[in-house]
Protein backbone atom coordinates (compact mmCIF):
# COMPACT_ATOMS: atom_id res chain seq x y z
CA UNK A 1 0.00 0.00 0.00
CA UNK A 2 1.29 3.43 -0.80
CA UNK A 3 1.96 5.92 1.95
CA UNK A 4 -0.43 8.45 0.43
CA UNK A 5 -3.34 6.73 2.22
CA UNK A 6 -1.57 6.34 5.58
CA UNK A 7 -2.91 9.53 7.17
CA UNK A 8 -6.41 8.41 6.26
CA UNK A 9 -6.04 5.54 8.76
CA UNK A 10 -4.37 7.36 11.62
CA UNK A 11 -6.43 7.46 14.73
CA UNK A 12 -7.81 10.93 15.42
CA UNK A 13 -6.62 10.41 18.99
CA UNK A 14 -3.05 9.30 18.29
CA UNK A 15 -1.85 11.35 21.27
CA UNK A 16 -4.16 9.41 23.61
CA UNK A 17 -2.96 6.08 22.27
CA UNK A 18 0.67 7.08 22.68
CA UNK A 19 -0.01 8.28 26.24
CA UNK A 20 -1.91 5.05 27.06
CA UNK A 21 1.15 3.01 26.16
CA UNK A 22 3.24 4.82 28.75
CA UNK A 23 3.89 3.00 32.02
CA UNK A 24 2.28 5.82 34.05
CA UNK A 25 -0.99 6.04 32.06
CA UNK A 26 -4.31 5.87 33.89
CA UNK A 27 -7.15 3.40 33.35
CA UNK A 28 -9.43 5.93 31.63
CA UNK A 29 -6.74 6.82 29.10
CA UNK A 30 -6.08 3.14 28.42
CA UNK A 31 -9.79 2.44 27.86
CA UNK A 32 -10.14 5.39 25.49
CA UNK A 33 -7.07 4.23 23.56
CA UNK A 34 -8.32 0.63 23.42
CA UNK A 35 -11.66 1.65 21.92
CA UNK A 36 -9.99 4.14 19.57
CA UNK A 37 -8.01 1.25 18.12
CA UNK A 38 -11.20 -0.78 17.59
CA UNK A 39 -12.82 2.23 15.93
CA UNK A 40 -9.77 2.52 13.72
CA UNK A 41 -10.63 -0.86 12.18
CA UNK A 42 -13.90 0.64 10.91
CA UNK A 43 -12.03 3.68 9.63
CA UNK A 44 -9.59 1.52 7.69
CA UNK A 45 -12.28 -0.59 6.04
CA UNK A 46 -14.50 2.44 5.52
CA UNK A 47 -11.68 4.28 3.73
CA UNK A 48 -11.11 1.27 1.46
CA UNK A 49 -14.82 1.13 0.72
CA UNK A 50 -14.96 4.82 -0.18
CA UNK A 51 -11.96 4.46 -2.50
CA UNK A 52 -13.68 1.46 -4.07
CA UNK A 53 -17.10 3.07 -4.35
CA UNK A 54 -18.71 0.99 -1.59
CA UNK A 55 -20.54 2.32 1.42
CA UNK A 56 -19.54 0.72 4.70
CA UNK A 57 -22.92 -1.02 5.05
CA UNK A 58 -22.68 -2.48 1.52
CA UNK A 59 -19.17 -3.70 2.30
CA UNK A 60 -20.26 -5.29 5.60
CA UNK A 61 -23.22 -7.04 4.03
CA UNK A 62 -21.41 -8.24 0.89
CA UNK A 63 -18.44 -9.45 2.93
CA UNK A 64 -20.73 -11.41 5.25
CA UNK A 65 -22.50 -13.03 2.30
CA UNK A 66 -19.13 -13.94 0.76
CA UNK A 67 -18.18 -15.76 3.97
CA UNK A 68 -21.65 -17.25 4.58
CA UNK A 69 -23.15 -18.51 1.33
CA UNK A 70 -26.84 -19.23 1.72
CA UNK A 71 -27.29 -16.82 4.60
CA UNK A 72 -30.55 -14.95 5.26
CA UNK A 73 -31.34 -11.29 5.83
CA UNK A 74 -32.12 -12.09 9.47
CA UNK A 75 -28.64 -13.60 9.94
CA UNK A 76 -27.02 -10.59 8.24
CA UNK A 77 -28.90 -8.20 10.53
CA UNK A 78 -27.87 -10.18 13.62
CA UNK A 79 -24.21 -10.18 12.60
CA UNK A 80 -23.82 -6.65 11.26
CA UNK A 81 -26.26 -4.96 13.67
CA UNK A 82 -27.62 -3.03 10.70
CA UNK A 83 -31.36 -2.25 10.51
CA UNK A 84 -33.51 -4.70 8.56
CA UNK A 85 -34.52 -2.02 6.05
CA UNK A 86 -30.87 -1.18 5.32
CA UNK A 87 -30.02 -4.84 4.78
CA UNK A 88 -33.11 -5.31 2.61
CA UNK A 89 -32.25 -2.28 0.45
CA UNK A 90 -28.64 -3.39 -0.01
CA UNK A 91 -29.66 -6.97 -0.86
CA UNK A 92 -32.23 -5.76 -3.40
CA UNK A 93 -29.63 -3.45 -4.98
CA UNK A 94 -27.04 -6.24 -5.22
CA UNK A 95 -29.66 -8.56 -6.72
CA UNK A 96 -30.57 -5.88 -9.29
CA UNK A 97 -26.85 -5.53 -10.15
CA UNK A 98 -26.69 -9.29 -10.78
CA UNK A 99 -24.27 -9.94 -7.91
CA UNK A 100 -26.67 -11.97 -5.75
CA UNK A 101 -29.54 -14.34 -6.25
CA UNK A 102 -32.28 -15.22 -3.79
CA UNK A 103 -33.52 -18.76 -3.31
CA UNK A 104 -36.42 -19.92 -1.17
CA UNK A 105 -35.48 -21.90 1.91
CA UNK A 106 -36.29 -25.61 1.87
CA UNK A 107 -37.49 -25.43 5.48
CA UNK A 108 -39.26 -22.06 5.64
CA UNK A 109 -40.85 -20.47 2.58
CA UNK A 110 -40.72 -17.01 4.24
CA UNK A 111 -36.93 -17.11 4.35
CA UNK A 112 -34.90 -16.44 1.24
CA UNK A 113 -31.36 -17.75 1.11
CA UNK A 114 -28.79 -15.39 -0.42
CA UNK A 115 -26.12 -16.65 -2.81
CA UNK A 116 -23.46 -15.04 -4.96
CA UNK A 117 -23.96 -15.25 -8.71
CA UNK A 118 -21.04 -15.84 -11.06
CA UNK A 119 -20.78 -12.07 -11.43
CA UNK A 120 -20.89 -11.80 -7.62
CA UNK A 121 -17.97 -14.23 -7.41
CA UNK A 122 -15.98 -12.06 -9.83
CA UNK A 123 -16.91 -8.97 -7.80
CA UNK A 124 -15.71 -10.73 -4.65
CA UNK A 125 -12.37 -11.41 -6.31
CA UNK A 126 -12.02 -7.73 -7.24
CA UNK A 127 -13.30 -6.16 -4.00
CA UNK A 128 -13.05 -8.57 -1.05
CA UNK A 129 -10.12 -10.83 -1.92
CA UNK A 130 -7.60 -7.93 -1.84
CA UNK A 131 -8.75 -7.11 1.69
CA UNK A 132 -8.29 -10.70 2.82
CA UNK A 133 -4.83 -10.71 1.25
CA UNK A 134 -3.98 -7.47 3.09
CA UNK A 135 -5.16 -9.00 6.38
CA UNK A 136 -3.04 -12.09 5.75
CA UNK A 137 0.01 -9.93 4.97
CA UNK A 138 -0.56 -7.71 8.02
CA UNK A 139 -0.92 -10.45 10.63
CA UNK A 140 2.65 -11.78 10.32
CA UNK A 141 3.97 -8.34 11.30
CA UNK A 142 3.26 -9.67 14.78
CA UNK A 143 5.21 -12.63 16.11
CA UNK A 144 3.13 -15.81 16.66
CA UNK A 145 3.22 -15.29 20.43
CA UNK A 146 2.07 -11.67 19.99
CA UNK A 147 -0.85 -12.80 17.81
CA UNK A 148 -1.92 -15.40 20.37
CA UNK A 149 -1.56 -12.88 23.20
CA UNK A 150 -3.60 -10.27 21.31
CA UNK A 151 -6.44 -12.72 20.79
CA UNK A 152 -6.26 -13.97 24.38
CA UNK A 153 -6.22 -10.49 25.93
CA UNK A 154 -9.00 -9.10 23.76
CA UNK A 155 -11.12 -12.17 24.50
CA UNK A 156 -10.45 -11.87 28.23
CA UNK A 157 -11.35 -8.18 28.23
CA UNK A 158 -14.51 -8.71 26.15
CA UNK A 159 -15.67 -11.51 28.47
CA UNK A 160 -15.10 -9.29 31.51
CA UNK A 161 -16.82 -6.33 29.84
CA UNK A 162 -19.82 -8.47 28.88
CA UNK A 163 -20.08 -9.80 32.43
CA UNK A 164 -19.91 -6.28 33.90
CA UNK A 165 -22.48 -4.87 31.51
CA UNK A 166 -24.80 -7.84 32.02
CA UNK A 167 -24.69 -7.01 35.74
CA UNK A 168 -26.06 -3.49 35.23
CA UNK A 169 -29.74 -3.09 36.05
CA UNK A 170 -31.42 -1.36 33.15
Amino acid sequence: MSTEHTSEFESPRADVIEHAQAAHSDLDTQLIAFFEEFRRVDLIYGAYGRRSGLSFSVYLIFDYICENDGTSQREICAYTLLPRQTVNNVINSLVAQGLLRLQGSKHDKCIKRIHLTEEGERYRERMIAPLRQAEVRAMPTLEPAERRAMITYVDRFMNALEQQIDGIDA
